[in-house]
Formats: structure tokens, C-alpha cells, sequence
């Protein structure tokens, strides 16, 4: 009996074909020859990532513990090295490729799309507009006006080296913030 499907008799082995033949070699409790293993990861790894280029490359130098990006060149280099390698690829969510369906609606001068506001020759092939922002709701934090104290005594002392025209307009401004301190304290006290 054989375990592959029709599809893949048909054509090019698919992902669902291969995990179901990994299933069944695991249920029969036997070994699996090397080709076999060699050739399922070959089957998923083009299934799965075939058509896409990695978006990022990195390679770990040997004795080293840190990953450091790298370019195609670069990844060459460290393959031919035989130094770790390792590529991320991203694949959409699933509810990103089903909301991905939704076509541009373009301006009347067809310059970018109305719901986007993709231009027209950048645009990504489906429409995607974006989220409205989510609210942060401040929450009003404790704060004591008399913190302020030791800083405006500290600022008093350092005005002393300054101009008289100078000193005179810090003087005001420090008896003013004085005064409001201890007016908010008297309110805010029982």
C-alpha cells in the first residue's frame, strides 16, 4: 500500500503529501532511510519557501555566540566556511491573506488609492488601509508640587553669579511659582 496521494503521483509532491507520509513512518515505528528524510525536507523546504527571497540573512561566525547580518555575498562566503547560517523568512497571517482581497479604489487623476493613499506606482497589489490609531488612556499620576522646592532653592543660589537684570527676572519668576506652590498645597490640604 502506497502512502503518497494523487497529487502526488500527479505532479510535484505538496506539503500535506509529505507530512502525511512523515505521519505514517512514524506510526509504523520502523527507521527511515536518509534519502527519504533528505527528500521530505526538500519538499518542504520548496514548498514553502521557493518563491520568496529571505528577508533577512545572518551568519555566526565559529566559536562565536552572536549572529550578525550579512549580505548574499557575505552568505556565500560563510556556507563556503561552513559556518552557521540561518535565513527569516515572513509569511503573511492568514487573516492578513484574506483581507488582502480588497482592490485599489483610485482618485479621479489616478495618482494614489483613496482608501490607502498608496501611490499608483507604488501601490502593493491589494488594498490595505490602515488601522486607526488605538487611544492610550492616561491615567493621572500622583504628584507633589512641594518636589519642586529643593530646584527652585538650588536655582535661587546659582542666580546669584548672573547679570542684576538677569537675576531680578529669575527672582520673579521663582516667587511666582512659590506662591502658586503654596496656594495649590493650602487648596489641596484639608
Amino acid at each position: 500500500m502506497s502512502t503518497t496521494s494523487a497529487s502526488t503521483k500527479a505532479g510535484e509532491p505538496v506539503v500535506s503529501d509529505t507530512l502525511r507520509a512523515m505521519r505514517d513512518a512514524a506510526r509504523a515505528g520502523g527507521t527511515v532511510p536518509a534519502e527519504q528524510v533528505g527528500e521530505w525536507f526538500q519538499t518542504i523546504r520548496d514548498q514553502l519557501y521557493a518563491e520568496q527571497r529571505p528577508v533577512r540573512l545572518e551568519a555566526c561566525a565559529t566559536g562565536s555566540p552572536h549572529w550578525i547580518q550579512v549580505d548574499e555575498r557575505g552568505w556565500h562566503r560563510a556556507r563556503k566556511e561552513r559556518q552557521k547560517l540561518r535565513a527569516l523568512y515572513v509569511h503573511p497571517l492568514p487573516e492578513e491573506r484574506r483581507k488582502g482581497t480588497l482592490d485599489h479604489t483610485w482618485s479621479a487623476d489616478r495618482t494614489h488609492c483613496t482608501r490607502c493613499n498608496s501611490p499608483h506606482d507604488w501601490a502593493e497589489p491589494f488594498c490595505d488601509p490602515p488601522k486607526e490609531p488605538v487611544r492610550i488612556p492616561l491615567k493621572r499620576q500622583p504628584y507633589n508640587p512641594l518636589w519642586v522646592v529643593p530646584a527652585l532653592d538650588r536655582l535661587e543660589r546659582a542666580m546669584r553669579r548672573e547679570g542684576k537684570q538677569e537675576r531680578e527676572y529669575w527672582n520673579r519668576e521663582i516667587a511666582q511659582m512659590r506662591r502658586s506652590i503654596e496656594e495649590h498645597t493650602k487648596e489641596t490640604q484639608p
